[in-house]
């Protein structure tokens, strides 16, 4: 697959779509909370990654650190509001947790967008090697977890 042609196929709407099915697994959320939260890993990207698995698409192993850069725009914001969010939860009424939940929400979201700018300035190319996920899963000592992530996704 050429790289004009991939890029186009990787579009913000598709991956946010193709997040919130898979998300909506309760073992894919499971284990993208305990990526997080004990291995303080980034959903979104992993998300990400998961996404080109799927479509069979990789980058160079170079590419990381400038992910890693477009991850950092709004890391610190989505951290320290996410740690506001989980202060506030027992203080808010529940309409209004939900209101603060959807703002997250929006700041995930404005975080694919980013990675999706990120993508679109790397050389695609079809993959054949270890998935992305797996690879990620090894950076961040939470091997064990690729195996949640290494499944054909099936949702509907």
């Amino acid at each position: 697959m050429n790289d004009m042609h991939a890029t186009s196929l990787l579009t913000l709407e598709s991956l946010w779509q193709f997040s919130l099915r898979y998300y909506s697994v309760r073992e894919v959320k499971e284990a993208c909370l305990c990526l997080q939260n004990q291995f303080h890993g980034n959903v979104n990207l992993l998300l990400l990654l998961k996404w080109l698995d799927e479509k069979q698409l990789t980058f160079p192993e170079s590419a990381w650190a400038t992910i890693a850069s477009a991850l950092a725009q709004t890391e610190d914001l989505i951290e320290h509001y996410r740690e506001l969010r989980r202060k506030l939860k027992s203080h808010l009424p529940d309409t209004l947790y939900r209101e603060a939940l959807q703002f997250e929400l929006q700041i995930e979201k404005q975080q694919q967008a980013d990675l999706i700018a990120c993508i679109h300035q790397l050389p695609m190319t079809t993959s054949s090697e270890i998935p992305l996920t797996t690879n990620y899963c090894q950076q961040l000592g939470a091997s064990h977890l690729s195996q949640r992530f290494s499944s054909p996704v099936n949702i509907g």
